[in-house]
């Protein structure tokens, strides 16, 4: 993941300086802005095929055989195993915003996801005052899934040197879809509690842009100095233009 985010980053940020890009840029006849989304269509063939020289595996259908999770929340506790997982919709992205401002070493962007959704096999053993075991097919989705933010940068005077001040990512969700099986033996029921849960996130995204804001950046930023590291704006260019 961390991989995916450098690739993300680069595709971002160096191809959007013109100063020292101008004169190839213009001798091919390309805007900066055609650049950065030449670069965003590319990633979507990294995360359909992935990269191995990144260690990034295919994403778009990703697929997981099996995994299990543990978890513990006041009264609930339990496990939840999932297996023969495929999320898909990862690549399907509509770019709705790809905007530099180099005046202010910012670059903002907006991407549109019709469906991300989940198709897997789940196995719950939970306890909350009585054991409470559940199993079957899954299916979730997050349709019309909006992401928008700002990258804010900077770089040093004499070497170049780019460093990420924030990354601000505000998520929206037009509709959840949620179809588990079992979660109760009574059809309408299941149904009931599969509305609860559609309510519950959608309301949980929708009304907490600001705290993901923070979230993302507090978590991000660091990540992706570090993945940066010495390179240069010129290092940067590079490895665009060398095609990697």
């Amino acid at each position: 993941m961390k991989s995916v985010l450098l690739i993300a980053l680069i595709l971002a940020l160096g191809s959007c300086q013109g100063a020292e890009v101008a004169e190839p840029l213009s001798a091919q006849d390309r805007s900066i802005s055609s650049v950065i989304l030449e670069g965003f269509e590319a990633f979507r063939g990294v995360l359909q095929n992935g990269s191995p020289d990144y260690g990034i595996p295919v994403m778009a259908p990703m697929k997981m055989a099996k995994r299990s999770l543990d978890f513990s929340s006041g009264e609930f506790s339990g496990t939840l195993a999932v297996e023969d997982l495929v999320l898909q919709g990862l690549d399907q992205y509509e770019i709705l915003v790809m905007k530099m401002d180099m005046i202010r070493s910012r670059f903002q962007f907006e991407f549109n996801f019709p469906s991300v959704n989940v198709t897997t096999q789940y196995d719950l053993d939970m306890g909350s005052g009585y054991r409470m075991k559940r199993s079957g097919g899954a299916f979730f989705a997050l349709e019309n899934l909006n992401i928008q933010g700002r990258i804010s940068y900077s770089l040093g005077v004499f070497t170049s040197q780019l460093r990420v001040k924030d990354v601000l990512v505000y998520p929206s969700v037009g509709n959840v879809k949620s179809e588990i099986e079992n979660l109760s033996k009574y059809r309408i029921f299941n149904r009931k509690l599969n509305e609860v849960i559609e309510e519950f996130v959608t309301l949980t995204i929708n009304d907490n842009t600001d705290f993901v804001a923070s979230w993302v950046d507090e978590q991000a930023t660091p990540i992706c100095n570090d993945l940066i590291g010495d390179r240069t704006l010129s290092d940067i260019i590079g490895i665009i233009t060398g095609g990697n």
